[in-house]
């Protein structure tokens, strides 16, 4: 799926690489984030930290898919050599938590010198792209990524069951605002069309998205895995879409 703009007299073809690899990279380290914030402040129990622990093998799975599309985009050598140490720490991790019998979990603070490697990588990528609004995406996504991998730890964190869903509905506002500025203050004549209809579908799958994750939220049932995946799905179809617009400025 490529996305093609004209922008004056010149026609400019946006790869579906250029597209999904900076949210596929984001996403898993805004979910670590999350994940650590989680760890570090929460009251969980033997039990949910090691399930967690095992699960953040889908962060460092996604982050290396991220680094091998940014590969086909030219993405720095920094950014994939540091974002492939950090890979490599996190799966040597997760093995040694593999091997922990009964309910014992590596150390919090072992996940650090990872999850600060995957940060740095993030970084390099925002300073390569200069796009801010991608900073809203990453939250966005990371929030529902992270969302998933509780789930699947069986947590009980219920109070991480309202605020991630919050922190993704917030981001998502605040990044359609600046979606509709970026594109009010950019677009021209011969595009604005286009534009406008990506734009549209765009806001029309965030909207489905968002209403699959606050179900349980409004019919007071619990969360489960299947609806905050397919919630994240969606997301990402939205901000794919999202993304072949702001790249193009």
């Amino acid at each position: 799926m490529n996305l093609v703009l004209s922008k004056g007299c010149h026609v400019t073809e946006i790869s579906f690489y250029q597209q999904v690899y900076p949210i596929i990279v984001m996403m898993p380290i805004a979910a670590a984030c999350f994940l650590a914030l989680v760890l570090s402040k929460g009251e969980v129990c033997p039990g949910q930290r090691k399930r967690i622990t095992e699960n953040m093998i889908s962060i460092w799975a996604v982050l290396a898919l991220g680094l091998m599309i940014g590969i086909e985009v030219y993405a720095t050598t920094a950014t994939l050599v540091i974002g492939g140490v950090a890979v490599f720490i996190g799966i040597i991790q997760n093995l040694i938590q593999s091997r922990l019998e009964g309910k014992r979990a590596i150390p919090s603070t072992w996940l650090r010198l990872p999850i600060a490697l995957a940060v740095i990588t993030g970084l390099l990528v925002l300073w390569q792209q200069q796009q801010p609004l991608l900073l809203l995406e990453s939250v966005l996504l990371g929030a529902v990524f992270a969302h998933v991998i509780l789930l699947r730890a069986k947590h009980r964190l219920q109070a991480f069951n309202v605020i991630l869903p919050v922190v993704g509905i917030a981001s998502s506002v605040l990044l359609m605002l600046g979606l509709l500025v970026v594109a009010s203050m950019h677009a021209e004549p011969s595009n604005i069309s286009v534009i406008q209809e990506f734009v549209i579908y765009r806001a029309i799958i965030l909207l489905l998205a968002l209403g699959v994750w606050t179900i349980p939220l409004y019919t007071k049932q619990e969360y489960t895995p299947n609806i905050v995946s397919l919630t994240t799905v969606l997301l990402l179809f939205s901000e794919v879409m999202s993304m072949g617009i702001i790249a193009e400025f």
